[in-house]
């Protein structure tokens, strides 16, 4: 007679709850998994919070800046001000420079409290000015795309590296524990199948672990957080990424258990697959990738920035040392015409950012091509580490992982060379910046990466922790049909 296995696994999960919450094991790393969980949202919160109040604070003053630029012009032609070289807002050179530098930012994702990924090393704002790429973009010493892939202590980081070893504290004698003390037989001799009792077990654990991993934070960021309420999509893909994550461990024990080995020998194996695939596996990957395409030298670029600079002053060195006529002569200051008398030292300093900048393209171009390919390779490989696939797809989720990094930076050097567009043309035909000029002024405004390729990485990630699972889901069935009870 066939026996209906959903009233049977209900039975088991009720059973199985009431073992668990009389077990202080459970206590424990529930309430540990849960103090992890809410401090990780603590420090996520509070470190967006507080880069989200900084990047506000850059743009509040940027406008004001330019506002007390706009204002100080105006007195300069009514004639009831005196400006000084390098304080003239009518000099294009001057307001190219850092007297009307703006800052380009990067708000923080809805998600980014789950994940701080690579703030640490990516900078989230740019002041742009005439200065040359090299000087804008390539000041930050970074030699991999995978180097210091978690540098704060976040939600990510809990699951990504405590989530696993926590489900081995619970799950790691699954069956090896009953078989010890006796009770797997009487268990089995009931009408009760291997798999339903299995499932059972691990349905309960699931649910106490990924109710933290997954629920406890959804509650916090939409009560907190009500940009989160704005990115549906994003919230349920961070959810099945984890969840996928939390399901390839989950198997990964079944299958262990499965083998029929003590509970030692389970905990053993399960440990070193842990260290294996999330500590080792990684830096592997990182020691081919850099094998396979050396990441770019940012000392060889240094070094050859250094030498362009060097010889883009000695081309100016007529200009660096000329006299100021300003000294005695203050009026040169003041446009007359629409015109406007650049001093030599200004226009030094034009010419040898511009000198730089354009001698250093080619390579630069090189170096972003061969940075991309790089990152390339640990997007195709990363799949040999469960560990990497989840992190890479929670901090794409999160907005704060490398590709929104590179849509960031591309922006940027459009903004870049559009700053230099405007600029350009009045310096090299000495024409002064009138009021009406503020307005066209090129400003830097965000445009969001596409929801849709964010949630093709998510899907792919969530794709490439499930091949695995089902791998080691066919290696538990086959064991557990041949699994000796004695």
């Amino acid at each position: 007679m066939a026996v209906n296995p959903s009233p049977r696994f209900l039975l088991v999960a009720r059973q199985e709850l009431r073992l668990l919450l009389r077990d202080r094991s459970l206590w424990l790393v529930g309430g540990l998994f849960l103090l992890l969980v809410g401090y990780a949202l603590f420090n996520g919160m509070l470190q967006t919070h507080q880069r989200d109040q900084a990047q506000a604070a850059l743009v509040a003053a940027d406008g004001q800046a330019r506002a007390g630029q706009l204002a100080q012009l105006g007195r300069i032609m009514a004639g009831t001000e005196v400006p000084t070289p390098f304080g003239n807002p009518a000099n294009p050179a001057n307001m190219a420079g850092g007297l009307g530098a703006q800052h380009a930012v990067m708000p923080s994702a809805p998600l980014a409290p789950v994940a701080l990924g690579q703030t640490d090393l990516f900078p989230a704002q740019f002041k742009v000015t005439h200065q040359s790429k090299v000087n804008l973009l390539h000041n930050n010493d970074i030699e991999n795309p995978w180097h210091l892939q978690s540098g704060h202590f976040d939600l990510a980081f809990v699951v990504v590296y405590l989530l696993p070893l926590l489900i081995f504290a619970l799950s790691y004698n699954l069956l090896s524990g009953e078989r010890e003390d006796g009770t797997l037989r009487l268990l089995l001799s009931q009408p009760l199948a291997l798999p339903t009792l299995v499932a059972a077990k691990i349905a309960v654990r699931a649910a106490v672990l990924l109710g933290a991993a997954v629920l406890v934070p959804l509650a916090v960021l939409l009560i907190a957080r009500p940009q989160a309420l704005a990115a549906p999509g994003a919230t349920l893909w961070w959810a099945l990424v984890v969840g996928a994550y939390a399901l390839f461990w989950f198997t990964a024990v079944v299958a262990v258990n499965a083998f029929g080995w003590s509970s030692a020998t389970n905990a053993m194996v399960l440990v070193i697959g842990w260290v294996v695939l999330v500590l080792v596996a990684p830096v592997l990957l990182n020691i081919a990738v850099t094998q396979a395409s050396p990441a770019p030298s940012r000392a060889e670029l240094a070094a050859r920035t250094r030498v362009v600079t060097a010889q883009a002053m000695s081309h100016n060195a007529t200009l660096l040392a000329t006299d100021y006529t300003h000294v005695d002569q203050p009026d040169t200051l003041v446009p007359r015409d629409g015109r406007l008398a650049m001093s030599g030292r200004a226009m030094a300093n034009y010419r040898i950012q511009r000198q730089v900048d354009e001698t250093l393209r080619p390579e630069l171009d090189r170096f972003d091509a061969q940075q991309a390919r790089q990152q390339a390779l640990v997007v195709r490989w990363s799949a040999i580490s469960p560990a990497a696939v989840a992190y890479e797809g929670i901090t794409a989720l999160a907005g704060t992982g490398h590709s929104r990094n590179a849509w960031f930076l591309a922006q940027v050097a459009s903004y870049h060379q559009a700053w230099k567009d405007f600029f350009y043309p009045r310096i090299d035909g000495g024409l002064a910046l009138a009021e009406a000029d503020f307005a066209r002024i090129p400003a830097f405004r965000w445009h969001e990466e596409g929801q849709g390729a964010v949630q093709a990485q998510a899907a792919r990630a969530v794709l490439q922790l499930l091949l695995p699972t089902l791998v080691l889901l066919g290696l538990a069935g086959w064991r557990l049909r041949r699994y000796r009870v004695v």
